[in-house]
């Protein structure tokens, strides 16, 4: 099968673009049902909740849900197109400013270029070999600081200050930082914390959704910035004190790893999240990056699997909304 008629590369806009991907579902005669089967017959992951939500929505299905979308509807020859037409609306929608004389701060973490080059940035949570952790010990019983302190602490903290118990300025209470839970408010049983990516397309540690029994370690900590604003860390036994970083380089775009505490700083957005009460309880916030209009959701809605938590466009929707709750030791 083609898509005929249908030419994503003309859609200007991400409405147009699902319109023609209700029209391809359409053509191909297929239920939500028989598109999952037929995805996970060639090693796709297309639940169908997730083809049906994708149409109901007018903002860019991921990259490789459209790919397993279209190749479900029959037409995998057309793959490369309608990815092409979607990165052509990504592109336009997250478009950087025309550069200055001095360069502007960056306004979309998901168009951050990486910060380094040559060998890939280590990461806090890449587990070490058994000798690794002997290594570990022996520093920590000969009270070697192995794990080194941010080197921002001066500059961030020196520039900004928080009272944890401010109002976000509508009667709404802003989370009040430390020992925290960060809860999906649709499945309130579930926490974010470590977990892996399942379509296995990233191998590296990542935040998901899993039973709050599970979640630990890392035990999760809200270290504020600025009103509103607070790192997102990850604090374990062994490994010592790391934060939530959204990442910029495929595989694993715009999902949330965590770095190591010394390579955290408050000048970088991507490190940095904004926790804006909802008013519908509480305790439930909206939880965005620093300098984007993005929102921190849960990839494929799933309210119960290990569904793993990115950046994407903010839709109002529940899979946006999560409960923050303080632990004893605040």
């Amino acid at each position: 099968m083609t898509t005929g008629e249908l030419r994503p590369d003309d859609a200007s806009d991400p409405a147009e673009f699902v319109e023609m991907l209700r029209q391809l579902k359409d053509r191909s005669g297929l239920t939500y049902r028989q598109l999952e089967q037929r995805a996970a017959s060639t090693g796709d992951v297309l639940a169908r909740s997730t083809a049906a939500d994708i149409l109901r929505r007018s903002t860019l299905p991921r990259p490789e849900v459209v790919a397993a979308f279209v190749r479900a509807c029959g037409a995998g020859d057309q793959v490369e197109t309608w990815l092409a037409a979607r990165h052509r609306l990504t592109a336009g929608q997250l478009a950087p400013p025309p550069p200055a004389t001095d360069p502007p701060p960056l306004d979309a973490v998901t168009t951050v270029a990486p910060e380094h080059s040559g060998p890939a940035r280590p990461r806090w949570f890449a587990r070490p070999a058994p000798l690794a952790l002997l290594v570990v010990a022996l520093l920590a019983t000969l009270g070697v600081g192995f794990w080194i302190e941010r080197r921002d602490d001066e500059q961030g903290k020196a520039a900004h200050t928080t009272d944890p118990t401010a109002s976000a300025g509508n009667g709404a209470r802003l989370p009040s930082g430390g020992p925290s839970q960060i809860r999906p408010v649709r499945s309130p049983h579930l926490c974010l914390t470590e977990g892996r990516d399942r379509t296995g397309q990233y191998t590296k540690e990542i935040a998901v959704q899993r039973p709050c029994t599970e979640a630990t370690p890392p035990d999760t900590s809200l270290e504020p910035v600025a009103d509103g604003m607070f790192f997102i860390q990850w604090v374990h036994p062994v490994l010592g004190k790391g934060c939530l970083t959204i990442r910029d380089e495929d595989p694993g775009r715009n999902l949330l790893e965590p770095w190591d505490e010394k390579d955290c700083s408050a000048n970088r957005p991507k490190q940095v999240f904004h926790f804006e009460p909802t008013g519908a309880t509480p305790d439930s916030y909206r939880i965005r990056p620093d300098r984007s209009e993005l929102c921190v959701g849960l990839r494929d809605d799933d309210s119960d699997g290990a569904d793993a938590a990115l950046v994407e466009p903010c839709t109002g929707g529940l899979d946006q909304v999560f409960l923050v709750n303080a632990l004893p030791g605040n």
